[in-house]
């Protein structure tokens, strides 16, 4: 905790047990019914940790209505006449698909959960054979294009580290320079284990490529709650001192609880322009 406390202190927050207490009764006693919990922001759920908000009120640019995160969750749906289909599997960029519709693209290590994240986001089962997901790192070994009903195409892109194909780098920064219909890349990160060298790597690489992207944070049912705060406060901190196109405010998702899930579907739809939102104070993307 005192790490956490240190943190905090660097970002330019004060905090006082006396006030954590407070907030704390506060909430204890409330009778408001909680929200869906696939529609809540999985950061307000560490907010009674501190007693004041994780993230500063200016860098609170994304801030949809439960209707407009429902709105977004539905695009994800499979229906018929609608589906989401993976269209192509590439290695090199020669054979890249041409599309005129937004893509975004999912970046992150070996073992980071981008197979599992994407099938949540698709709503599909774990056992599923429309997304492999693999017990050992290293299962996608190309760049897969998956088309969500002819609106916008998402791209699960090889982990990098651990068995990373020879041809990987090339292909990924190739991609990710001169891909002219990607609007927005997540570059994903174990919430368990916090930045290491290899994501602060692969961050350098998003800012000097100079393409729009956010930070996820994935896993976030296995560490403590303390430890989760920990690690999203140093990647805040990160963000803070040491990117400049990054996007302020960090994604939490679990897999397997489903948290967090809703709310980047609405983000994605958002940012490849399928939804508006009419919620104050929320960026233009």
């Amino acid at each position: 905790m005192t790490r956490v406390l240190s943190l905090f202190q660097n970002l330019g927050f004060h905090v006082t047990k006396t006030r954590c207490a407070a907030i704390n009764c506060i909430r204890a006693n409330s009778n408001q019914t909680s929200p869906d919990p696939w529609s809540v922001n999985p950061i307000k759920d560490l907010q009674d940790l501190v007693a004041i908000p994780i993230v500063k009120e200016n860098y609170q640019v994304f801030n949809p209505s439960l209707r407009e995160i429902e709105q977004g969750h539905e695009l994800f749906k499979q229906k018929a006449g609608r589906e989401i289909t993976m269209i192509k599997s590439v290695v090199s960029l020669e054979r890249l698909p041409e599309q005129n519709i937004p893509e975004v693209s999912f970046v992150g290590q070996s073992n980071v959960g981008k197979s599992s994240l994407i099938s949540a986001l698709f709503n599909h089962s774990k056992n599923s054979p429309f997304i492999k997901i693999g017990k050992k790192p290293g299962l996608t070994k190309t760049l897969l294009f998956f088309e969500v009903k002819k609106l916008f195409t998402l791209v699960d892109m090889p982990g990098y580290g651990k068995k990373m194909p020879t041809y990987y780098m090339k292909s990924m920064h190739g991609y990710l320079k001169t891909r002219n219909v990607l609007c927005r890349s997540f570059l994903l990160v174990d919430s368990e284990m916090g930045l290491c060298d290899v994501d602060k790597e692969g961050l350098r690489m998003m800012e000097d490529l100079a393409k729009p992207y956010a930070i996820v944070l994935t896993k976030i049912d296995k560490p403590r709650r303390s430890v989760l705060l920990k690690n999203l406060l140093e990647v805040l901190d990160y963000i803070n001192k040491h990117t400049h196109i990054c996007f302020p405010q960090p994604f939490l998702v679990s897999s397997p609880s489903l948290s967090g899930i809703k709310y980047l579907q609405t983000f994605i739809a958002h940012t490849t322009g399928n939804l508006h939102l009419a919620s104050k104070n929320t960026e233009q993307t």
